[in-house]
């Protein structure tokens, strides 16, 4: 269906080029195409959840520009670009028209594949199975566009727009066999039977909408009316007959095996669009903004399932046969409201002041029956009304200061109220219900004494009064410094650095990043300019959960500790008019380990250099040739089974009309 669109597109595009020969036109562009030869050694999944670059002709990118000069009575200009044309991992294009003062296209579309697949049959050095996750996707998401401006007069203008997402492919995922209605020993037989699933998905979204913008003296006015549809399929299948958990290490887990199960998911929400925007002048110092958006998505939820296989009863020693089955249906309702309203006062040359406020309530009202059996025993019903509402109030207040040109200072503050209220039954759960106050003041800092040298900083610290869970921070203390210096016009340097701590200690919650970046470039005359750069970043991470139920231990803790060293260089070189020779490489070298309480750790120390070259001869008006290398390889140290190394050709070639 792409390459069918993108065909009658490229068609179109070459009829306009024809109408545009009739009067004074210019017509230009550009064509790449190539070849690419791969040598993958090692897991090629993890190559494709790098890179997903195959062997075979490519057409890289098209690029067509034309512009129609005199009484051209259609358009005035016109363009397609489309890049990652036949298989790419990115691909996507444009194709505009316009006339001046009358109309402007554009349609877009935008195309990305995403892979991830480790090797969950790897054993771990100490001999443990299952310390993956056992996550594996190969999906493609498709973004599409339409988007129509006319202009009825000068302050007056009409817009159409029409959106479209869509995600599909398959997946792997563990599942445990949940159901309405289960015994009190079915709980240790969940916690102890992870099984692995295949998962193929459907999503797709799609957008209408309807705006007009209109401009009065020194006011702005939006709005926009339309409607948006959601809809997502899911079904999910054991992997085989007499599958077992992929908890292979506890011995329990051998007899408890299952024969099918499979699960059928739906969701359809709809939805009125409702959006309104404002800007103005209120006087000759101060201006107001604002707006109003409206959202009330509905629609039904279902969900059936049915397994069969042979689980504990009294003890994980004592099994017996099950069959089961359930059958979940909801209806939701989820109303949406943000305002905002904000204005900015120019004190005076030096200062002004911003103040901006939003209120958003967001709620979901959903009516769920569940009906669950296993074996013969009698069908378990049961019924729940939730309500849940989340409304936030948002104020930030800062102060621009401008004593000289090349210095802004922006202090302010960011005063935050968040209400959560879970209403089971019409009965508030204490549990769920929490209410955060959030403080954060901040200070933002520019100075640029001369064009050689520049600093921009920011500087954030959060305090929240009320965490929602486990691993939201109390405090968070967040800060980056941007420094540019160029001692000469052929010399510059950039360093960024960062910090940010974030804490919750009643969860153990802690997390610290320290990173900074330095990148040199250094130009010594017009045909060579040559660069290096050096990334340093630490990252620590711990918390602590707690089971609800099954069996002991029902406490853990996890830590991630990891430093990241990465260098990179490279070369741009001009030896002749017609001949272009670029290079680039880094080496990312981590250590650390990221583990959980009672487990070995599965993920730690690495390395993975990625060096490219180019070589470009350009022959003039018949075209440019380019020859790329790339070397790669990426090395786990605990479990090496996802490690691999590749070597990549391609050869392109470039034509300019």
């Amino acid at each position: 269906m792409k390459n069918v669109l993108w065909a009658a597109v490229f068609i179109f595009t070459f009829q306009l080029a024809g109408l545009a020969q009739e009067t004074e036109h210019e017509t230009h562009g550009s064509i790449t195409a190539g070849y690419r030869f791969t040598d993958v050694k090692g897991r090629q999944e993890k190559f494709t959840e790098f890179f997903n670059l195959r062997d075979g002709f490519r057409l890289h990118d098209v690029n067509v520009y034309g512009r129609a000069a005199g009484a051209n009575p259609y358009f005035d200009l016109y363009s397609v670009t489309a890049t990652g044309i036949g298989g790419e991992p990115f691909s996507g294009g444009q194709f505009k028209l316009s006339k001046d003062r009358s109309y402007d296209l554009r349609v877009n579309y935008r195309q990305t594949y995403f892979y991830w697949d480790r090797n969950d049959q790897a054993l771990h050095p100490t001999g443990l199975n299952g310390l993956t996750t056992n996550h594996d996707w190969a999906t493609v998401r498709k973004f599409g566009s339409a988007n129509l401006t006319t202009y009825a007069s000068e302050t007056l203008r009409f817009s159409f727009d029409y959106h479209r997402t869509s995600r599909d492919g398959m997946t792997y995922t563990t599942r445990t066999l949940e159901y309405f209605g289960a015994p009190s020993t079915w709980p240790g037989f969940l916690r102890a039977n992870p099984y692995v699933v295949q998962a193929p998905l459907n999503e797709i979204s799609n957008r209408f909408t309807a705006g007009v913008s209109y401009a009065w003296r020194d006011w702005n006015f939006f709005y926009k009316a339309g409607y948006q549809t959601y809809e997502e399929s899911l079904t999910m299948d054991n992997i085989g007959a007499g599958q077992r958990s992929l908890n292979v290490d506890e011995a329990a887990t051998a007899n408890e095996r299952v024969n099918t199960a499979s699960w059928a998911a739906f969701r359809r929400l709809k939805t009125p669009v409702s959006e309104f925007a404002y800007n103005g002048a209120a006087g000759s110092r101060v201006r107001l903004r604002g707006g109003y958006l409206f959202y009330r998505y509905q629609g039904p939820a279902a969900l059936n399932a049915a397994f069969a296989g042979t689980a504990r009863t009294t003890s994980a020693a004592v099994v017996a046969p099950y069959s089961v089955s359930l059958n979940n249906r909801v209806q939701v309702h989820e109303p949406s409201h943000v305002i905002d309203q904000g204005f900015t006062v120019e004190l005076n040359d030096m200062f002004s002041f911003h103040t901006d406020y939003r209120y958003s309530r967001f709620s979901i009202d959903s009516h769920g029956s569940f009906e669950g059996v296993q074996s013969a025993a009698a069908i378990q019903r049961g019924e729940t009304h939730v309500e849940w509402r989340h409304d936030v109030h948002n104020l930030e207040a800062a102060i621009e200061i401008a004593p000289r040109p090349n210095l802004l200072i922006r202090p302010g503050v960011r005063l935050m109220k968040r209400d959560v209220t879970v209403l089971h039954e019409g009965i508030a759960e204490p549990q769920a219900s929490r209410i955060s106050k959030i403080v954060s003041p901040l200070v933002s800092i520019y100075y640029a004494p001369s064009s050689r040298f520049s600093v921009r900083a920011d500087i954030q610290n959060t305090t929240n009064g009320g965490p929602y869970t486990r691993i939201s921070p109390r405090t968070d203390f967040n800060t980056r410094m941007v420094v540019r210096y160029a001692p000469t016009d052929r010399i510059s340097i950039e360093n960024n650095f960062k910090i940010r701590e974030s804490e919750y200690t009643t969860t153990s919650f802690k997390n610290k990043v320290r990173a900074n970046a330095t990148t040199v470039r250094y130009t010594p005359e017009d045909r060579f300019s040559v660069f290096g750069g050096f990334t340093y970043d630490t990252f620590l991470a711990t918390a602590s959960i707690q089971f609800l139920r099954g069996t002991a231990p029902l406490s853990a803790t996890w830590r991630d500790q990891t430093i990241n060293r990465v260098w990179q260089a490279g070369f741009e070189a001009k030896p002749a008019a017609n001949l272009t020779l670029t290079f680039s490489g880094n080496y990312d070298r981590t250590t650390g380990v990221g583990e959980i309480s009672l487990e070995p750790p599965a993920y730690g120390p690495l390395r993975w250099p990625l060096a490219t070259g180019t070589v470009a001869y350009s022959f003039g008006n018949l075209g440019q040739l380019s020859i790329d290398l790339q070397r790669t390889y990426y090395i786990e140290e605990i479990i090496r089974d996802d490690n691999f190394s590749a070597n990549l050709l391609g050869i392109r070639w470039t034509k300019e009309f």
